[in-house]
């Protein structure tokens, strides 16, 4: 699957009633704080969106959202630049840079992230079409990534089938998955 284009959301089990103002300072501080590689650029409050982004930070290689897509609040990461050799590297170093982000901001704020479920989403139309023939193309390379992330567990997948949206994925494992868990199993 020739995308880089990627996106990842963790849903909050706890802290989905934090106020946008407290993301929009907790992002802010990222800025000032960031002394990564990768450029983040500015903090964007959309809290008067319903069922969008809550609270957007941009960055160069990514962006990252409080997000209340579907009426369930999480936390979107969305793949702007490449980030490894190839299909499977892109969606795995996406969902390990997701879990990182969410454990940072269980370690900083009063928040809890259900790694049970999750949504990926391909943000290509062109390269990555919402139909069965992207979904096969990228079974075995799922498939692989969720036999490591979730250790086997069963795991249900259903794609969003309405050509008109981006290729949407969402899975729910079963059992219960820490976010340290998940990056364990990714390491």
């Amino acid at each position: 699957m020739p995308t880089h284009k990627i996106s990842v959301k963790l849903y909050l089990d706890q802290g989905r009633d934090i106020a946008p103002e407290i993301w929009f300072k907790i992002f802010n501080n990222w800025i000032s704080a960031h002394d990564g590689a990768d450029v983040l650029l500015d903090v964007a409050d959309y809290s008067h969106v319903p069922n969008g982004p809550v609270t957007l930070l941009i960055g160069h290689e990514y962006d990252l959202s409080i997000d209340d897509t579907d009426a369930k609040r999480g936390l979107l990461y969305n793949r702007k630049q490449p980030g490894g050799d190839g299909f499977a590297q892109q969606l795995s170093a996406a969902v390990r840079a997701t879990c990182e982000t969410c454990r940072r901001l269980e370690a900083e704020e009063d928040v809890v992230f259900r790694g049970n479920e999750l949504r990926i989403i391909l943000n290509d139309r062109l390269n990555a079409p919402n139909t069965a023939g992207t979904h096969a193309a990228i079974q075995d390379d799922l498939q692989a990534l969720l036999r490591q992330l979730y250790g086997g567990a069963e795991v249900a997948v259903a794609r969003r089938e309405d050509a008109r949206q981006r290729f949407t994925l969402d899975l729910r494992a079963e059992g219960d998955w820490p976010i340290e868990t998940l990056l364990k199993n990714l390491s």
